[in-house]
């Protein structure tokens, strides 16, 4: 398939040679390609200062179990505007149109943050202990184990799933 054989971090079997995009065996998709010469830019970064790449760990994503959907207002989903299929065979144009400005903070609204903190202060507001503290805008909470009992308030209140319980070993 004529495509250049690379390992995890985009290099090639030659040593200081990387590759990406379209060359490696992958999707050929842009946004493949975009997300390969990220990493790639990122693994020859560290591989030009003797140290090697790590990725920042990705949250857990919650499952919809962990979810409280009565904490969010029904939002339909806003239409895209499509291309006709008779003007997509005669050109290059984009098959899924933009949305503007207002539709899309619209759609970003409708983010369910799922595992991910947005602070509603639910965790801060219900905890009978004060074990959390409020650490300030975009900033998120500490929680205090030391005056944490752990009755599980937090995490029962928490609408995304971001906070789990975990029991300790004794």
């Amino acid at each position: 398939n004529n495509t250049i054989q690379i390992d995890e971090i985009m290099q090639t079997s030659q040593n200081g040679i990387f590759a990406a995009g379209d060359a490696v065996p992958s999707q050929r998709s842009v946004t493949t390609a975009l997300g390969h010469g990220k990493k790639a830019a990122r693994t020859i970064n560290a591989w030009l200062q003797g140290q090697t790449w790590q990725p920042v760990p990705q949250d857990e994503v919650a499952s919809f179990d962990k979810m409280e959907p009565w904490y969010y207002s029904d939002a339909p989903r806003t239409a895209q505007p499509y291309l006709e299929a008779v003007r997509r065979k005669s050109g290059f144009a984009e098959v899924v149109g933009d949305l503007d400005l207002d539709s899309a903070k619209y759609e970003a609204r409708r983010c369910m943050s799922c595992g991910n903190c947005f602070e509603c202060d639910n965790c801060y507001g219900i905890c009978p202990d004060n074990a959390i503290t409020k650490l300030g805008v975009g900033k998120g909470f500490e929680f205090k184990y030391d005056y944490c009992k752990g009755c599980g308030m937090c995490e029962a209140e928490c609408p995304c799933g971001a906070i789990a319980m975990i029991a300790e070993d004794i």
